[in-house]
């Protein structure tokens, strides 16, 4: 799948930075200007695991594309690094990690640079490519989540009508997550190959319903 930068949308004014972007995002909207651009294009797919085996398309993985930030770098390995310190800490690192990356989109939103942010949904080929990105560094950040259904056991309805009701899980999203730091210059681009075993983090994102009972 394509998704493309247009550079004509940058040469509206940024407000203030209030939010503190490092770097500044302006650099990026001058290379936009300037046609200073190149292509970031790869593949999300399953290795083999026998040489006989197909690949196979990691159909579902969105794959965004944002201004290299060291703040929101150290964010994501802080996060990571707390994943191991607890059985709850895991369970609360991914959607940590899906907040971060939330937050640094909405400065940049709100500072006038939406289209510093690029998203595309990776399809049945496996293939993806952002095209007419400014030159510069960027981040590339990479999500595919997969339900898996584990539905706890509901209360008695009984036992829910003499306590509070509380919530159960149905299930789980088990999520793979690709952070890459790339480097996007004119005319040319980045090859990313994003695989089931090259993940830079996988985690867990809890599903849970109020308990109706039985």
């Amino acid at each position: 799948m394509r998704a493309t930068v247009l550079a004509a949308a940058l040469v509206l004014g940024g407000a203030p930075l209030a939010w503190g972007l490092d770097p500044a995002p302006e650099p990026y909207r001058e290379a936009a200007l300037a046609g200073n651009v190149g292509v970031v294009a790869g593949r999300a797919y399953e290795e083999r695991r026998r040489p006989a085996d197909a690949e196979r398309a990691l159909v579902g993985t969105v794959v965004t594309l944002v201004p290299r930030s060291p703040k929101l770098l150290e964010q994501l390995e802080a996060i990571r690094r707390g994943a191991r310190e607890s059985a709850g800490a895991f369970r609360a690192s991914a959607d940590a990690l899906r907040r971060a990356r939330a937050a640094y989109e909405r400065a940049l939103l709100e500072a006038g640079f939406p289209d510093l942010v690029v998203t595309l949904a990776v399809g049945p080929s496996g293939e993806f490519a952002l095209e007419g990105v400014p030159a510069g560094n960027w981040i590339l950040i990479a999500w595919r989540p997969v339900f898996v259904s584990k539905p706890s056991p509901t209360e008695k309805a009984k036992v829910l009508d003499s306590y509070a009701r509380g919530m159960r899980m149905t299930g789980y999203d088990a999520v793979t997550v690709w952070v890459r730091e790339l480097t996007v210059a004119r005319g040319r681009g980045e090859p990313i190959e994003l695989t089931d075993r090259n993940a830079w983090f996988t985690g867990v994102v809890e599903e849970r319903v109020l308990d109706a009972g039985r």
